[in-house]
């Protein structure tokens, strides 16, 4: 049963988005986000063929696996730090997607969707960026990022060979 004269609180905002519009590297549509309203933005796949190397993925953002992730030397975080910044100018806040981009080719070459070599070290990765969206670590922001997603879609296809998200069993995930 609903009563509709009686007030429970605020709906929740469900018309987020995947990703931003960015257009060859500029920020000329992100003003169309703030206009909407549009309170969250899904960073996954993020830059496409303009600046898919460059955003949001672990492999990006720390492009040397073996590096230390307590030195902030070690991340790249400069194309990000850019789009958070495009974003934040229109209240909206990033759902960050820890991992890498679909690989739709994998079948020639998979390159970034296979497990971590070594657990603990991407865990620590990922704590780097956290703390610098949200702790201000290494010349980093107090965004307040509240959803961070783990990989994604790691069963995407039930056969490892047809998954171009990731290329290791249920258990390894």
């Amino acid at each position: 049963n609903v009563d509709f004269d009686a007030a429970i609180g605020r709906i929740k905002p469900m018309h987020c988005i995947n990703n931003a519009p960015i257009a060859l590297g500029g920020d000329k549509l992100f003003g169309y986000l703030g206009e909407a309203g549009i309170p969250y933005s899904r960073m996954h796949d993020t830059g496409g063929n303009y600046g898919g190397a460059c955003f949001v993925d672990i492999a990006n953002v720390f492009p040397d696996f073996n590096a230390d992730p307590d030195d902030p030397q070690s991340y790249d975080f400069a194309f990000t730090d850019w789009l958070f910044a495009s974003l934040h100018k229109q209240g909206v806040k990033p759902f960050y997607r820890l991992g890498a981009t679909i690989e739709n080719q994998h079948r020639i070459k998979a390159y970034r969707i296979y497990p971590p070599a070594d657990n603990m070290q991407w865990a620590r990765i990922c704590a780097g960026i956290i703390r610098h969206y949200n702790e201000d670590w290494a010349e980093g922001f107090r965004y307040g990022i509240e959803y961070w997603e783990i990989w994604n879609e790691p069963d995407n296809e039930p056969a490892i060979a047809d998954n171009p998200m990731w290329k290791g069993t249920k258990e390894q995930f």
